[in-house]
């Protein structure tokens, strides 16, 4: 197994507005001892435990497209404790020509359309077991890319 995903530092944030399909994920995730899970319902309380809490992966829905793609790119921008290239998994209910450019722009990992099987995001999740994840940052500088 991969220490890293073991260690106290490792982390997963779940943000998506949808209790069900949030606590599923993070159940599952708990269940199979991926990573430590951090919930979070809305952009602006994602964005509150970003500028908080240094992360290693974001599970990311775009039900609040413009906030949520504002987020992600403060993300890449290293406005926050986490490292500017975490694993982004975005879930969307559709994605045109634009957006998947924008997402591709923004490095995402992979992106699910609605409706996804929540075995999806969690066999996502168990491939970044893998290969090495980037570590939460230390301290309290923002990450840089």
């Amino acid at each position: 197994m991969n220490p890293l995903l073991h260690s106290p530092t490792h982390s997963i944030l779940v943000l998506e507005p949808d209790a069900v399909v949030r606590s599923t994920v993070a159940s599952v995730v708990r269940e199979l001892d991926l990573a430590q899970v951090h919930q979070a319902a809305s952009v602006p309380l994602g964005t509150q435990l970003l500028a908080e809490t240094a992360v290693n992966a974001l599970v990311l829905s775009l039900a609040d497209n413009d906030a949520a793609l504002d987020l992600l790119t403060r993300l890449r921008a290293g406005e926050f404790p986490s490292k500017a290239d975490i694993p982004v998994v975005v879930l969307a209910p559709a994605c045109d020509g634009p957006l998947a450019l924008r997402l591709k722009q923004l490095e995402v990992l992979r992106l699910l359309l609605t409706p996804f099987k929540i075995r999806d995001v969690v066999q996502t999740l168990e491939a970044l077991k893998a290969e090495p994840l980037p570590e939460a940052a230390s301290g309290s500088s923002p990450a840089q890319t």
